[in-house]
């Protein structure tokens, strides 16, 4: 799966030829319009308010804002080589702890529930970030970043100390919200200071880190000897200290910017036309007591639609990896209460969303049929790659003989191919200003190598053949990425940008839980039953749940060959699914509008995102053209006033005639 994450320097040389962070307002009279850019505007007229004429959102007014405060001077290197220190350690953090619960499971003898860990923080994950993008939306982007540092940190914490499997469960989930939350937050702050053309590649960039890291992970893992029984504590433990510290700078210069952006009138500025209007109109929100604004702002990022998902999709998904424990399996009761109650909550959700909702987690709005396609090749990508890789570092760690720092290398080919190919996507991007056929081609690239991935517990374990099945992968899924994100993006309006992201990121979220789910029912059932068929003459009941439960016990057990055996065919029917499910990506890239990747922000708005130089951003110029947008607004709402004023007197004379 791609870890997402910029060499900031880069990014900004080449939006520094442009004269700053402004959305530009520019003259199409002349220009020829994009047939796709029409068809987009078309599907966002079906809802009856498009995205433009809604409200803009407080945290969209101070991103905004932001462009006004930040010219080309120190302040944007700041805003960047923040950022860059959030992503050297967010791709240290992901090359090295990723591959720790499996050993942290392991160690009190419950490698099994990591298929229910993954099921449980997939969900988190995808349920967090609706969360986050509302939160982000509604108060700022440096309150959802500092949000989500504490969750990262809390939850580490408790990982790291744990005393069972429970903790390490508590601990994931926990943690899961939190980083989460870096990464997307970030990803958000990216998509939202950069214009389309350059989109992909700042994505690309950011994934960057993760590629020397690759290469050091496998010496960090030896230095800290994190594959024993208790090495991974301090693996985890570390990551409790570095995080908070480099994130912190990256959260002051982002509250500095609407420190400064308020105190300026860059927030008036920035604001939206409609929101002007009300201000100016008298209609100001008037304060509400406590309660009220705590059910004011539940409305607002839908608390209610969050959590009937979230619990409809936890109990539809674990008993998949709950039954080998459960008594009597599928028919055990409380089993069948689960997966009753999954359904009924998940009808309530549709429900809610469809007719009572006010502020629905996922507006018909953003739903156009770019958007839409990006979904569902996301929603199959992720579902088949966790078919395939919930267990693959378990499988590769018994069936082969590598060291742990070769087998961190190994591990980490699909992550660094992800990152690498990512950057190479975005240029060509860059260069053609389209994506559709180049994620066409990723797409069938990830499909061969997912039939190499088959054929390797087919007979033929070779380094080759594993090695170059993570190639193919991650080089089909570096492409498909980030066309997904940058299509998503710009084919709605910032306003709606986050909820988009978050969309998209929610329902691949929950395929991949569905994958993991899947693959844990499988594992679970599959891995016992070969075990005992193939040692059963030579084991005991008891010893077989030994090696069934750690990988550990598993790669030294003899006979070797026997064992090595039974993991490849309990696993062969996940590899043969994961090939298929691939291939249904493919099929809906066909169907997406290849929308223009120019200097516009999105496909939408017909603005274009520049950077100004720092006399355009001095705080004089910055007041003076507030008041004249002001001004402008004013003798606006006047002129509508008037009219409705007329509309009014023609009405009473037309009656009394």
């Amino acid at each position: 799966m791609s870890r997402p994450s910029v060499d900031a320097p880069s990014v900004v040389s080449a939006i520094n030829q442009r004269p700053a962070f402004e959305r530009v307002a520019t003259d199409h009279k002349d220009a020829k319009p994009d047939p796709t850019d029409l068809e987009i505007n078309h599907l966002h007229q079906d809802d009856d308010k498009s995205s433009i004429e809604i409200e803009q959102s407080a945290g969209v007014t101070k991103i905004e804002a932001l462009y006004l405060v930040f010219g080309n001077g120190w302040k944007l290197w700041t805003l960047w080589g923040s950022i860059a220190l959030i992503s050297i350690a967010y791709g240290l953090s992901q090359m090295t702890t990723y591959y720790y619960t499996a050993f942290a499971t392991s160690a009190f003898g419950e490698h099994t529930v990591l298929g229910t860990i993954s099921v449980i923080t997939g969900i988190m994950a995808g349920v967090a970030k609706p969360f986050l993008a509302k939160l982000a939306d509604l108060f700022s982007r440096p309150w959802a970043l500092a949000l989500s540092v504490l969750f990262y940190t809390i939850g580490y914490i408790v990982v790291a100390a744990s005393k069972s499997v429970a903790d390490v469960a508590g601990g994931e989930v926990i943690y899961t919200i939190g980083n989460t939350g870096l990464d997307f937050i970030t990803s958000i702050l990216l998509a939202d200071i950069t214009s389309l053309q350059w989109r992909g590649l700042v994505i690309g960039l950011y994934s960057l880190p993760f590629i020397p890291f690759a290469f050091v992970a496998g010496n960090i893992a030896d230095g800290i000897n994190a594959y024993s029984a208790n090495g991974w504590r301090w693996g985890y433990g570390m990551f409790c200290i570095m995080i908070p510290c480099v994130v912190i700078p990256a959260i002051l210069v982002l509250f500095w910017a609407d420190w400064r952006a308020k105190k300026i009138g860059a927030l008036s500025l920035a604001s939206s036309t409609y929101a002007r209007e009300k201000l100016l109109a008298g209609q100001t929100v008037e304060k509400r007591p406590f309660i009220a604004t705590c059910l004011y702002y539940a409305r607002r990022i839908d608390a209610v639609g969050l959590l009937l998902m979230g619990f409809a999709f936890g109990c539809i998904l674990s008993p998949f990896t709950l039954y080998t424990t459960a008594k009597g399996g599928y028919k055990n009761p409380s089993l069948i209460a689960l997966l009753v109650v999954g359904g009924v909550l998940f009808i309530s959700f549709c429900l809610w969303e469809w007719k009572v909702a006010s502020h629905p987690i996922m507006p018909k709005r953003v739903f156009n049929r770019t958007f839409v396609c990006c979904l569902l090749i996301d929603w199959n990508y992720y579902l088949s790659g966790y078919l395939s890789d919930t267990y693959w570092s378990s499988w590769l760690y018994v069936v082969k003989d590598y060291n742990d720092k070769d087998y961190t290398y190994i591990m980490n080919i699909l992550t660094v191919g992800l990152c690498f190919f990512s950057v190479l996507a975005g240029l060509v991007q860059r260069y053609t200003h389209r994506f559709k056929y180049l994620q066409l081609s990723g797409l069938a690239i990830r499909i061969i190598g997912m039939g190499l991935n088959y054929l390797s517990v087919n007979g033929n374990m070779s380094d080759g053949v594993i090695v170059m099945s993570r190639v193919l992968i991650s080089i089909g899924g570096g492409i498909s990425v980030t066309s997904s994100q940058v299509a998503c993006q710009g084919s709605v309006a910032h306003q709606d940008m986050a909820l988009a992201m978050a969309i998209l990121a929610l329902w691949t979220s929950i395929g991949g839980a569905i994958g993991s789910a899947i693959s844990a029912s499988v594992w679970n059932r599959r891995v016992p039953e070969a075990l005992t068929k193939y040692l059963g003459s030579t084991h005991n009941s008891t010893e077989i749940a030994e090696i069934f439960g750690s990988i550990v016990i598993a790669r030294t057990t003899e006979p070797r060959d026997l064992v090595i055996t039974a993991y490849n065919e309990a696993i062969k029917p996940l590899y043969l699914a994961a090939l298929i499910m691939s291939m249904l990506s493919l099929a809906f890239g066909i169907f997406t509008y290849d929308i223009h990747l120019g200097k516009n922000h999105n496909a939408i708005e017909k603005r274009e995102t520049a950077i100004r130089s720092e006399d355009e951003v001095r705080p004089e110029v910055i007041a003076a053209k507030a008041r004249e947008v002001e001004e402008k607004i004013a003798a606006e709402v006047l002129r509508k006033e008037q009219l409705q004023a007329q509309v009014e007197r023609t009405n009473v004379k037309a009656g009394e005639e």
